[in-house]
């Protein structure tokens, strides 16, 4: 079955229809949360989030055929929204500090985004996957959508509704984010 018509069938209730779209997409939206997060867990939620409101949404979609890019704006926005509710929690946290509650602090501090693995098999991947993690999530989701998921910039303008000169600009500013951070690495 098409993908046009699993959406269709999806947008009427068909929940084996959408499972088919999730099973082909789950790799890929959880790459752009995490492109966004840098965090597997936060990744995970804004993931599973996303799927479950694009589920809510989906009857309202008018073109099925821009269900691709309508789902990487869900994931975009929900793994922004996980972004701005942990910042929330640290602000939370910093205020436990000052009434001392250290269990509080501790848990506050492992709250940071994941930190990349030191096997020594894959030293030189694990630099690029450090200087991948020095950049701003910015930064991330434009190389991620680019670079990973080889998505055009005219679409990756219409994913995070910006206009393409801004989504050019930021795409270059990323590249030389990422030299200046993997020469850091050197």
């Amino acid at each position: 079955m098409t993908d046009d018509a699993l959406v269709r069938r999806a947008a009427m209730g068909d929940l084996g229809a959408f499972d088919a779209l999730v099973a082909d997409r789950l790799d890929r939206s959880f790459r752009l949360a995490w492109s966004i997060l840098g965090n597997e867990a936060d990744a995970a939620d804004a993931t599973q989030e996303a799927f479950v409101a694009a589920w809510r949404m989906l009857p309202r979609l008018r073109d099925t055929a821009a269900f691709d890019g309508w789902l990487n704006r869900i994931v975009v926005n929900r793994a922004r929204m996980v972004r701005r509710s942990r910042s929330r929690r640290r602000e939370v946290q910093v205020t436990a500090v000052a009434t001392g509650e250290r269990e509080t602090v501790e848990w506050a501090a492992a709250e940071g985004p994941a930190q990349p693995s030191e096997s020594d098999a894959v030293v030189e991947r694990d630099g690029i996957s450090r200087a991948f993690g020095r950049l701003r999530p910015a930064e991330r989701l434009m190389l991620v959508l680019h670079h990973v998921e080889q998505r055009p910039v005219q679409e990756i303008a219409r994913t995070l509704g910006i206009p393409l000169g801004t989504a050019k600009w930021r795409l270059h500013a990323a590249r030389k984010a990422l030299e200046r951070a993997m020469e850091a690495e050197a």
